[in-house]
C-alpha cells in the first residue's frame, strides 16, 4: 500500500509544476453603486493591483507553455489545461472591468477644458 502512495506523490509531483505554479491572486471585491461612497479610488486602486496580478498570472501560464512545449509540441492534456485557465482568467477580468465601470466608474476624471465638448480643431497656420 505504501508503494501505490509512494508512487501516486511521485506522479503527483512530476506534473505539479505545470498545474500548480502560477499563483491566482485573489478577487477584487467590488460593492454595489449604492455601496461605493467615497471609496471609489480605493477601489479602483485595488481593481488595479489585481489587474496586474491577472496579467502577471496570464503572463506566467504562457510561460508554463512555452516550457511544456509551445502551441506545437505541449501534451494536448497539458495545453487544453493551460489554454483553459488563460481564458478563464481574462474572462475574470473583463467581467471585473464591466462590473468596476458599471459600480465605481473606470477612472475619474476632473471637469476641464481638455474634457468637455467635442475636440476643437488646431489653430490655422498664418
Amino acid at each position: 500500500m505504501r508503494t501505490a502512495y509512494a508512487v501516486a506523490a511521485l506522479a503527483l509531483c512530476a506534473i505539479s509544476p505545470t498545474t500548480f505554479a502560477c499563483t491566482l491572486p485573489p478577487l477584487v471585491a467590488v460593492p454595489a453603486k449604492d455601496k461605493v461612497g467615497d471609496q471609489g479610488d480605493n477601489i479602483r486602486a485595488a481593481a488595479t493591483a489585481y489587474r496586474d496580478g491577472m496579467q502577471t498570472y496570464t503572463d506566467c501560464i504562457k510561460a508554463e507553455l512555452e516550457a511544456a512545449g509551445g502551441m506545437d509540441k505541449a501534451p494536448k492534456l497539458t495545453k487544453a489545461l493551460l489554454i483553459a485557465r488563460n481564458n478563464a482568467a481574462v474572462s475574470e477580468v473583463e467581467t471585473v472591468r464591466k462590473l468596476l465601470d458599471a459600480n465605481v466608474g473606470l477612472l475619474a476624471v476632473p471637469a476641464s477644458t481638455f474634457n468637455q465638448g467635442p475636440p476643437q480643431p488646431p489653430p490655422a497656420k498664418k
